[in-house]
């Protein structure tokens, strides 16, 4: 069927001009320099001047180990922008915004929804749209609906590219993808040079299906992450309270084939940054609106809720019996270990939960109080290196995985600490046990040493 005679499904670009990357948030900044770096031209437009400002002067807003590097050396095939004109130079438009979460995990479709209402009359005819942005099952079916409401006149063919970013690792996750999903109007037909060729740089599998297939493998492939989080941390308990340890099982788990040496088994305080919890609620309100039974989805969301206690109960038997007002070291605040993300942080949790009970002091190598609106600081001293954290501290709390926190001094531990006491609620020191002689070290799966 002709693109030009129906719109919207699908077709094939013929006209030659750089790719067009619309939304300059995390996600589009990655993608976008990860597609220049290949030598193609790119157009990487978003309506704030200021974050154009900082990447055209090569100061990429988000932190991610590579992305200075990568921007550097693709700088010449990159055109940053805040003119949203400039997408009508542009055979190939990839929508690439991040979907915000509020308080209660859910998508806030309104930022995508208003950058595309704003680009669509910029777009030129036989368009190719390949969004990237996280939306639920049924989004892009309706927003080609919306295209064509808007303007009739345009013939495009839209894609949704489900996108695999993982924030710490994104570098990697763009130029070298495991496979590329790829939902179409119909699944069966080619898809149109410029975007095949792109996708092909990438040398990995390309897998089409349906809108709502692609719309739906992205949070499958989110939930069974959930649930192996989950896994780990119910048998981390187990062996806690029986007096197994957790490192001497996941080897032989590893070497199963069917779970695999990549498999999720590090026990944690659960899941944590907001895409996650945003795609197990995403799923639940699906399975609702459906008449779906899905008591699997509940037991998810309830065991996640409750991990948090995990660091509570360490805290109780291990200080509070000992000290009224104990001085505690955190190392971490942002979620994970190479963002800048402190979306649902279970340290910043913890700072509140600590408020009026400890003297507290934190470090992170990414995030200082300036970063931190007050009310999450909640009283919490914010000190200036990693070490300084732990002079005169009753116990230490390691929150996230940073390289930094692997690399500690453990003399200068038992030397500075009123109590060596070390709490891992990430595992990060898991490797270094064998250095913990004259330091208490609790962790996940096993009785205290």
């Amino acid at each position: 069927m002709d693109l030009a005679h129906a719109p919207g499904d699908g077709g094939h670009v013929t006209a030659a001009g750089p790719t067009g990357f619309l939304g300059l948030s995390h996600l589009g900044i990655v993608s976008g320099v990860g597609w220049a770096s290949f030598g193609e031209p790119v157009v990487a437009v978003d309506p704030d001047a200021a974050v154009v400002e900082r990447l055209a002067a090569g100061d990429p807003p988000v932190r991610e180990p590579g992305l200075p590097e990568l921007l550097a050396a693709a700088r010449e095939q990159l055109t940053f922008t805040a003119d949203l004109a400039r997408l009508g130079e542009c055979p190939l438009v990839v929508v690439a915004r991040d979907v915000p979460t509020d308080a209660d995990n859910r998508s806030d479709l309104g930022p995508v929804l208003a950058l595309l209402d704003a680009a669509v009359p910029h777009l030129r005819q036989d368009v190719v749209l390949a969004l990237m942005s996280q939306v639920p099952p049924g989004f892009t079916r309706e927003l080609a609906a919306r295209i064509r409401s808007a303007r009739p006149d345009l013939a495009f063919a839209l894609y949704y590219w489900v996108e695999t970013l993982i924030f710490g690792d994104a570098v990697r996750r763009v130029l070298q993808p495991e496979r590329l999903i790829v939902g179409c109007a119909d699944p069966a037909a080619p898809l149109p040079p410029a975007f095949q060729a792109g996708l092909a740089r990438l040398g990995c599998p390309i897998l089409q299906m349906g809108y709502e297939s692609a719309e739906l493998t992205k949070t499958a492939i989110n939930l069974y992450l959930i649930g192996a989080v989950t896994y780990s941390n119910t048998l981390a308990d187990l062996c806690e309270a029986i007096g197994a340890d957790w490192s001497e099982i996941v080897p032989a788990l590893r070497l199963d084939a069917r779970i695999g040496p990549a498999a999720y088994l590090r026990p944690s305080l659960g899941i944590a940054g907001g895409n996650l919890e945003r795609d197990l609620a995403t799923l639940g309100r699906l399975a609702a609106t459906h008449n779906v039974t899905a008591p699997y989805l509940d037991a998810l969301a309830a065991a996640n809720a409750d991990r948090f206690g995990w660091v509570g109960r360490k805290l109780e038997e291990h200080v509070f019996r000992d000290r009224a007002r104990p001085t505690l070291g955190v190392w971490g605040l942002t979620y994970k270990k190479d963002t800048r993300s402190t979306k649902n942080s279970p340290a910043l949790r913890l700072l509140a939960d600590l408020e009026g009970r400890a003297d507290v002091r934190a470090w992170d190598p990414a995030v200082g109080a300036a970063d931190l609106p007050d009310a999450l600081l909640i009283g919490a001293e914010i000190v200036a290196s990693r070490d300084a954290v732990v002079a005169g501290a009753d116990a230490l709390l390691v929150m996230a995985d940073w390289d930094d926190f692997a690399a500690a001094d453990l003399v200068l531990l038992r030397r500075t600490m009123r109590r060596p006491l070390v709490i891992d609620c990430v595992g990060v020191l898991e490797r270094r046990r064998h250095e913990m002689a004259g330091i208490e070290y609790i962790s996940m799966g096993r009785l205290a040493t």
